[in-house]
């Protein structure tokens, strides 16, 4: 036999390859965490966009309402009417009614939402006024979750619903 073999034992091909084994690991890991926070990003992401494009719409076009119609008559700031739907007069003379129902927020029936992606959870209307005389104040308020939950990070980052909330003065009120 000769002593002098060149190659490497057993034992050291073992060794290496526990090594690579454990450094692999850690570079899977952080690669996957990686990933999982951005995906649970992107679906919080969503959810808001879509919340702030629905309040956004709501307030403005609430705000330069010329009437509110319903709910009428409007409660006291103490004691707001509260429902699942407002319908006001513009000053053009239309009417537009807002609603909450099957898992949407609607204008004059048009989904406001991206029904795939994203569902409303609680959402409510509430009317209410200072004075008989003062214009009135809606209050908007509704909760969003993300719907088309494809992996365990986004079912985690979407199971509990972002609230959303505003009020809205009546600004073009003749009263």
């Amino acid at each position: 036999m000769k002593q002098n073999q060149k190659g490497y034992t057993l034992i050291e091909l073992l060794a290496v390859l526990i090594v690579f084994i454990v450094i692999s690991t850690f570079i899977v890991t952080i690669v996957f965490t990686a990933l999982r926070g951005d995906t649970k990003v992107n679906s919080i992401s969503t959810v808001r966009q879509n919340g702030n494009f629905v309040i956004s719409q709501l307030a403005r076009s609430i705000r330069e309402a010329h009437a509110v119609i319903t709910p009428s008559p409007c409660g006291t700031i103490e004691v707001p009417v509260i429902s699942s739907n407002v319908t006001i007069n513009t000053v053009t003379g239309d009417q537009i009614t807002y609603s909450c129902g099957n898992g949407n927020i609607a204008s004059n029936g048009a989904q406001l939402l991206d029904a795939k992606n994203i569902t409303v959870t609680d959402c409510s209307f509430s009317c209410g006024q200072t004075t008989v005389k003062s214009p009135p104040i809606i209050t908007i308020s509704f909760s969003l979750k993300q719907t088309n939950v494809s992996t365990f990070t986004e079912f985690i980052a979407s199971a509990s619903a972002i609230p959303f909330q505003t009020s809205v003065n009546l600004r073009n009120t003749n009263l």
